[in-house]
């Protein structure tokens, strides 16, 4: 089953469902193709069998031809995977060129795997990235704990992508993780592709998938209205004008927001912008921007500066994540997802929840995303600012900070 909506890219959407309610096929046929040795095939109960294969040195397995159009899609699949014994084994869902125009050992491929290692970590579920089916998973590789185990369930995956870069993952609807692709592992036209690669002494049996456009969870820029701003344009000396600063050793300085004092300890500046039920947009120009020391914008933070959504930055490193104690002192950080980007003097750099989701942008263009942020920090938590600290060195300085609202939109 398919369906396709519009007919000029960028524009068309597609989608492409198959249940394998058809007589079995061995070889597979179009649009299915089994890559290397061994066979794939569909068998007479309407599956997809993809056959144990522990040594798959050269990429075997079936592949989808069929794949979305857009930077924002989705895939999803109904599989049993009842593996067991006390080898490790994997079975990698790979998103990487279609079969028409590569070869079996070509993989080159962002994927998730289900690892059974019963010896180290049991099983989980990985994000992971690998050059081809003759190296190892390299260090990008996240790795979560199962929500259930794989052997004698109904297993579901989800995966959604987000301008071909950011992945999310869930399984049998619970979220699991999420990931950014490397950039040496793009993904975009030609590269949307389902690999399905079995390496494990058991079959597994898929029973359904489904390939799809979707809308994208990050809203258009159209959705925001600016609900607050302040240039920091005045007398040197105490912030006022409606800001709460939890700490001293900061204030104005030339037009900037920044830390005054010699001591080793952050300093928040935060105030009420009503609930936004988690759809709010921290924006605001930096300067004097160093590698040495991190500061912070902030959102869904509550009233005491205790706990927050926090987009922490250097000029070459932002790390998405909540903040759990005060942030005046030594505030205590938990990472969601961190990466290399870089900020220069006087760029306009951006916080935004939505949809359960966080992500990081340098002069309008995203470079960093982050999941289920809410699992821990409440979308009800009405308060956003900023963060400055001194460790031997100053953190970046703010030249203004402007406050989306994206509710009601």
């Amino acid at each position: 089953m398919s369906f396709l909506i519009r007919r000029n890219l960028p524009l068309a959407w597609a989608g492409w469902r198959d249940s394998f309610q058809r007589p079995p096929e061995n070889p597979l046929q179009h649009p299915w193709k089994h890559l290397g040795g061994g066979e794939s095939y569909i068998n007479d109960i309407e599956e997809l069998v993809v056959t144990e294969q522990v040594v798959n040195s050269d990429g075997r397995g079936p592949s989808f031809e069929w794949m979305p159009f857009t930077p924002n899609w989705g895939f999803e699949m109904e599989f049993w995977y009842p593996v067991e014994g006390l080898d490790t084994q994997n079975f990698l869902v790979a998103f990487t060129n279609t079969w028409v125009n590569v070869e079996s050992t070509y993989l080159h491929a962002p994927m998730v795997v289900f690892r059974h290692n019963p010896v180290a970590g049991g099983q989980t579920v990985w994000y992971t990235e690998a050059d081809s089916m003759f190296s190892e998973f390299v260090s990008r590789s996240k790795q979560w704990s199962t929500p259930t185990g794989f052997t004698g369930q109904t297993l579901t995956l989800r995966v959604w992508v987000e301008n071909d870069e950011y992945m999310r993952i869930w399984l049998n609807g619970y979220y699991v993780g999420s990931s950014m692709v490397s950039p040496d592992y793009a993904l975009g036209p030609g590269r949307r592709c389902i690999r399905l690669i079995n390496r494990s002494y058991c079959n597994v049996w898929i029973r359904w998938v489904h390939s799809f456009d979707r809308p994208g969870t990050v809203p258009p820029k159209t959705v925001w209205s600016s609900i607050f701003y302040d240039d920091f344009d005045r007398d040197d000396g105490t912030v006022g004008n409606g800001w709460t600063q939890l700490g001293t050793d900061a204030g104005l300085v030339s037009g900037k927001w920044a830390h005054t004092g010699t001591a080793t300890n952050s300093v928040g500046l935060i105030r009420d912008v009503t609930n936004l039920n988690g759809q709010v947009r921290v924006e605001a120009v930096v300067s004097n921007v160093t590698d040495l020391m991190d500061g912070s914008l902030i959102a869904c933070c509550n009233s005491a500066g205790t706990q927050a959504l926090v987009a922490n930055f250097r000029s070459n490193h932002v790390y998405l994540g909540r903040m759990s104690s005060s942030v005046n002192g030594t505030p205590s950080f938990t990472d969601f997802q961190d990466g290399a980007v870089t900020i220069a003097n006087g760029d306009t750099i951006a916080l935004y929840v939505y949809a359960e989701i966080m992500w990081f942008e340098v002069n309008g263009v995203p470079k960093l995303y982050a999941g289920n942020v809410h699992n821990v920090v409440p979308a009800t938590n009405q308060y956003a600012g900023l963060r400055v600290r001194r460790d031997g060195s100053d953190s970046a300085a703010f030249n203004d900070i402007r406050i989306y609202s994206g509710v009601g939109i």
